[in-house]
């Protein structure tokens, strides 16, 4: 998987590399100025050395001698001229390129010999048969008085002896950055890991609360994350048993005394009484059964199966036409989605029924991709305020304004809806279509979906007993 640079694995990679590389940079910048001057010195000193081994011999010959001596000098590059003015001996600038060159040249020749007009400039030779490319060099220009008081100029280049670059040093830093950015990405990935899987397991959690607890393993801050997620998924695994449990039941145990009142209000001789205590007795009988519906939603238990969306779409329009209202499908699933066959039916099934009961014009439609899977409810109808549409989805919750209310149900269709959909990983939200209408769309992410699942067309088998005719037949 390609790291996205908002990630904590891409960023503290992203931090070493660069932090590296910035280093590396600074303290090539820090060394170049150094390195420079020692390439200088190492060209200065060389030259020096062969201007003082010039001057030393031509001090020692006489006027021919000197001749001689110069014709030879200058075959070597060391260029002289006999006889010039008395030069300037004033002293160079203190750490300049002259002032160094004039430094070697009395540590070879001796403090008494007078050197003057110094003067240090970078050059190019021109190729020659041992370089096809012009080369870097320092001219190095003077004066020297030798013991007769004669002046003699001198001229000499100098190529540099290492290059303008570090390439070497260089090539060291490049390697240098590139075996750390590897073991940053090593010891980054080491660290990050359990995170992810901690990251993972969080995402999960909302689809089976009573998943596998994690595994308590990697750093001790992230064994401590690991021991906490654990705890606190094991609480909310037993708060939602106990809570489940406990409405359910006394919305089953409320069924009997319900069932014994409508018995002895059938013993009543007053017409009126009679109707308003069965009227109440309905009321209430409804709402219990509501609320055992309600509980089941939140029953998180079912496991997860391949489901075949298009058998599901089309079952549910079936079922609506032979009540005489009919349904349009639209649409194609990619491939079988592993889901909560019967609380995925449910709440298509309640979007449906409100689409049904508020609306015309119904219509299913599938959209789907390899991340997530994504299912419309569609009608024309009076829709329904826009500070509402979150509203809704509370329990027992009914936007009476908008909505016929000798025909609403209980306003737990929706409720229930929601919260099937994120047992699976997913949502459910509302939105007022353009022309009148409401659009119900439910979003489920495709994690551990398998794309490769083809639907079930109408010459497939049927199903075994007792299976959902929507789920996918096992291969």
């Amino acid at each position: 998987m390609q790291p996205r640079f908002d990630s904590l694995f891409a960023r503290l990679v992203l931090t070493f590399v660069l932090g590296m590389t910035l280093t590396m940079c600074v303290t090539l910048l820090i060394q170049f100025p150094e390195r420079e001057a020692n390439v200088f010195r190492i060209s200065a000193l060389r030259a020096a050395y062969r201007v003082a081994d010039v001057l030393k011999l031509m001090d020692q010959l006489p006027g021919a001698g000197r001749e001689q001596l110069a014709a030879i000098a200058a075959g070597r590059g060391v260029h002289t001229t006999l006889g010039v003015p008395p030069g300037d001996a004033g002293a160079t600038e203190a750490g300049s390129s002259a002032a160094v060159f004039h430094d070697f040249l009395l540590e070879d020749l001796g403090r008494d010999w007078k050197i003057a007009l110094v003067e240090v400039s970078p050059v190019q030779l021109s190729p020659d048969a041992a370089n096809a490319q012009p080369v870097d060099a320092f001219e190095f220009k003077g004066e020297a008085r030798l013991s007769d008081g004669s002046w003699v100029a001198f001229t000499l280049q100098e190529p540099r002896r290492l290059p303008l670059w570090p390439r070497r040093l260089v090539t060291n830093m490049f390697i240098i950055v590139g075996v750390l950015a590897l073991l940053s990405l090593v010891a980054v990935r080491w660290v990050t890991r359990p995170l992810h899987r901690l990251a993972q397991a969080a995402e999960a959690l909302g689809r089976d609360i009573d998943r596998p607890p994690l595994a308590e393993s990697g750093p001790q801050e992230v064994r401590r994350a690991a021991r906490a997620f654990n705890a606190m998924q094991e609480r909310l695994a037993r708060y939602i048993r106990t809570r489940t449990g406990i409405l359910a039941a006394m919305s089953h145990d409320l069924k009997t005394p319900i069932t014994r009142l409508r018995l002895r209000a059938e013993l009543l001789e007053q017409p009126e009484m009679h109707d308003k205590f069965v009227r109440d007795l309905s009321d209430m009988e409804n709402m219990v059964n509501a609320t055992l519906g309600y509980m089941k939603g939140l029953d998180d238990r079912e496991a997860l199966r391949p489901v075949d969306i298009r058998a599901l779409l089309d079952a549910l329009a079936a079922d609506a036409e032979e009540l005489g209202q009919p349904v349009r499908v639209q649409g194609e699933p990619v491939g079988s989605f592993l889901g909560k066959p019967e609380g995925l039916k449910r709440c298509l099934q309640n979007l449906l029924d409100n689409a049904l009961r508020y609306g015309r014009d119904v219509e299913l439609r599938i959209e789907d991709s390899s991340d997530a899977l994504t299912l419309y409810v569609r009608d024309r109808g009076p829709g329904i305020p826009e500070q509402e549409l979150e509203r809704v989805f509370e329990p027992f919750y009914r936007v009476e304004a908008s909505r016929n209310p000798s025909t609403g149900g209980s306003g737990l269709g929706l409720s229930i809806a929601r919260n099937l959909a994120q047992s699976m990983g997913g949502d459910v939200t509302l939105r007022n279509r353009p022309g009148g209408g409401l659009e119900a769309k439910v979003v489920l992410p495709r994690a551990g979906t398998s794309l490769s699942a083809a639907p079930v067309s109408s010459g497939d088998s049927l199903p075994h007993p007792g299976a959902s005719a929507f789920d996918t037949p096992p291969t």
